[in-house]
């Protein structure tokens, strides 16, 4: 048991993966490892460099640093992004960006700054934190990637200790961390993914779903078995997610069938505006709460913070 690692990328997924093992074997008490990938990879590198707690920066922490970067370096607000803040925010997810995805500084484009304004940039706070001794949160995974590439004495170690290796929701999964567990994964490769490139939303995070797809020239012997029954939607729902989905040309083609039979169909309004976007979603839940359902088993979703606000508005006026 000790030598099986089980990764998925929330700790509260990874709690609850933990929870269920031990309730399937009765209290055993069996060593096996749960985790997300951040805290493998710092458990790993605490045990190379010891590095602790006070080595790491919280977002926070890096907010600020960035934004001590900014000022020393004269870089204002662009026209994409007015608000100081903001732009602190987004630079730093082009910072996890680069680090994530493996790029060198000449192939990545920055949305916001120059090149050159980026570079001096993202070199300005590395070598700052570098100074402090700190790592940020994407630092555990490259840092990681570094160790096993500098040692291999280390890797071949933490491959013995970890030979059979399980991944859950493994479309959210990035270049660098899927370089590690292909590392940490040889030579064995008793390697078991789970995940649904249709279900990927990380890509602004540099998640690269598109890397199930490849795993079957890495790993000729790879069997895919796929879970084509949707136990939690209806079949109208599924039908409209395929003919959405089909427009994706990168993905594992499924014929998805549903457990919960036809359902009720699935209605699009289109309309000129938030303004009246907002004003049929309330016209709607109204009717609902006359047919006597509960306001609280209805739920607007909105892609982004700012959408809410119109539909706040009419809401507080009805």
């Amino acid at each position: 048991p000790d030598q099986i690692l089980v990764i998925t990328f929330t700790r509260y997924a990874a709690r609850e993966m933990k929870e269920r093992f031990e309730r399937l074997t009765a209290g055993k008490n069996y060593p096996v490892t749960f985790g997300t990938f951040h805290s493998i990879f710092y458990g790993i590198l605490k045990c190379a460099y010891g590095i602790g707690a006070n080595n790491l920066m919280p977002e926070k922490e890096s907010s600020v640093l960035l934004q001590e970067v900014l000022d020393q370096t004269n870089i204002e607000s662009t026209p994409e992004v007015e608000d100081e803040a903001e732009l602190v925010r987004e630079l730093l997810r082009e910072v996890g960006m680069v680090k994530n995805g493996l790029y060198h500084l000449k192939d990545f484009h920055s949305k916001y700054l120059t090149q050159d304004e980026f570079a001096e940039v993202f070199r300005s706070y590395e070598h700052q934190k570098k100074e402090l001794k700190k790592f940020d949160f994407d630092d555990m995974l490259v840092q990681c990637y570094a160790l096993f590439r500098k040692k291999p004495e280390i890797l071949q170690g933490w491959q013995k200790r970890f030979q059979y290796i399980l991944i859950d929701e493994f479309q959210d999964i990035n270049r660098v961390q899927y370089e590690v567990i292909r590392m940490l994964a040889a030579p064995r490769y008793n390697l078991f993914v789970v995940g649904d490139d249709d279900q990927s939303i990380y890509g602004f995070r540099g998640a690269k779903p598109e890397l199930m797809l490849y795993m079957k020239q890495e790993f000729p012997s790879l069997r895919t078995i796929s879970l084509t029954v949707n136990y939690r939607s209806t079949e109208f729902i599924t039908g409209a997610a395929a003919r959405v989905i089909l427009h994706n040309d990168t993905r594992f083609y499924k014929r998805v069938q549903s457990f919960r039979g036809r359902g009720q169909n699935v209605h699009v309004q289109e309309v000129l505006d938030e303004q009246e976007e907002a004003q049929y979603v309330t016209e709607e839940i109204q009717k609902k709460l006359d047919q006597g359902i509960k306001p609280g088993e209805i739920a607007v979703l909105f892609r982004a913070a700012v959408q809410a606000r119109m539909i706040s508005e009419i809401l507080s006026e009805h």
